[in-house]
């Protein structure tokens, strides 16, 4: 939750604090996409080493990266220096999957898809808390202290990761051969991670300067897509424990897609504003979902090496989609959420048909 605060934080006053330094949309997009691809270089080691000598220590180390990270923004003077902040923060991000792994090793599978759903309704509720607070505080403060904010809370996160419980790494490793359906996920999981940040990446900047809201209802605006995305992360987990992964991924892109043409509508009507931010937490529904699947396809001894490279992939899809956006929002403010409201369902098909013919893969593995 902790995490999450300092997340909610940041993500609403970093690309209007990169607009104050002189940053285009263009620039904006290029730092997101050039710090995501230093974590890509990061997701492979981080698993490996967490296999070997426990997920806490490496879970510690990602999040002091993303706490110095985000420090280092607050002494800017030009945005140019953001490149080495944006690394070290997104380089954090490699304790995601250990995340996930550490909470796989401790729960029964028939009920993974409940606790990651849970974890992660956690984080969207430090969001929901971090992202009004961020408004209040750079309307009065200017957005350099909502951003030094955000890194004592990131810092606070890491501090608690010294009290979780130390999981010794499993006693069998033997060689990573997870079975072809998961290659073929890694395949499709740039595409459905780029559609997850690409109406979200400039939705500050959008919110602020073409439906103009005001900077203390902003974080407001911002807070609605996280308390959609807890409640929806957490609803698709329990649908897909209880009925699959087909309709708990195919409604949360359903929502999306709808979430879109809301805010294509909505000019600056900020009551329809709102009901679309809300909606737009469905872009971080399916997460649970497809993570619990990835673990049920992968061995159990080689789960951090696997999320990894899962992680890879849709870091890939997510730093590229962040750029991309960029260049469509500097095009047109309403491109980003067409050109996701035209591919979403589409994605979200590609996936589901890849999980169900993985199905009998799905069961716990050996």
């Amino acid at each position: 939750m902790l995490f999450g605060c300092g997340f909610g934080l940041l993500s609403a006053v970093w690309p209007l604090y990169m607009r104050e330094l002189g940053a285009s949309p263009q620039d904006i997009g290029i730092v997101f996409g050039a710090g995501n691809l230093v974590a890509v270089l990061c997701f492979i080691p981080a698993g490996y080493l967490a296999d070997r000598i426990g997920r806490r220590p490496v879970i510690t180390g990602a999040w002091l990266c993303a706490a110095l990270g985000v420090a280092s923004f607050v002494p800017l003077t030009d945005w140019r220096g953001a490149f080495v902040g944006s690394a070290l923060y997104w380089s954090g991000t490699a304790g995601l999957p250990l995340i996930i792994a550490y909470v796989t090793s401790t729960t029964a599978r028939n009920s993974l898809g409940r606790a990651l759903g849970i974890v992660l309704g956690a984080y969207f509720a430090g969001n929901i808390i971090g992202s009004p607070v961020a408004g209040v505080i750079a309307a009065s403060f200017g957005f350099r202290a909502a951003v030094a904010v955000a890194a004592i809370f990131l810092l606070a996160s890491a501090a608690l990761t010294f009290a979780m419980r130390s999981i010794p790494p499993h006693p069998e490793r033997g060689p990573f051969r997870p079975p072809r359906s998961y290659w073929v996920l890694l395949a499709i999981t740039p595409f459905a991670a780029m559609l997850s940040i690409l109406c979200l990446a400039f939705l500050p900047v959008y919110l602020r300067e073409v439906a103009a809201i005001p900077l203390e209802r902003l974080g407001f605006h911002l807070a609605l897509v996280s308390v959609g995305a807890a409640g929806l992360a957490v609803a698709a987990g329990r649908l897909a424990d209880e009925f699959g992964a087909v309709p708990a991924l195919l409604g949360a892109a359903a929502i999306v897609t709808l979430a879109c043409v809301f805010i294509a509508l909505s000019g600056r009507t900020e009551g329809l504003v709102g009901i679309a931010a809300l909606l737009l937490g469905a872009t971080q529904a399916a997460n649970p979902v497809v993570a619990s699947a990835v673990e049920r396809i992968i061995p159990p001894a080689r789960a951090a090496f696997g999320y990894a490279i899962y992680q890879v992939a849709f870091a890939l899809g997510f730093g590229g989609g962040g750029t991309i956006a960029g260049f469509l929002y500097d095009a047109d403010p309403l491109l980003p959420f067409v050109a996701t409201a035209a591919l979403a369902l589409p994605v979200a098909t590609i996936v589901a048909a890849v999980l169900v013919r993985a199905g009998p893969r799905l069961e716990p593995a050996g």
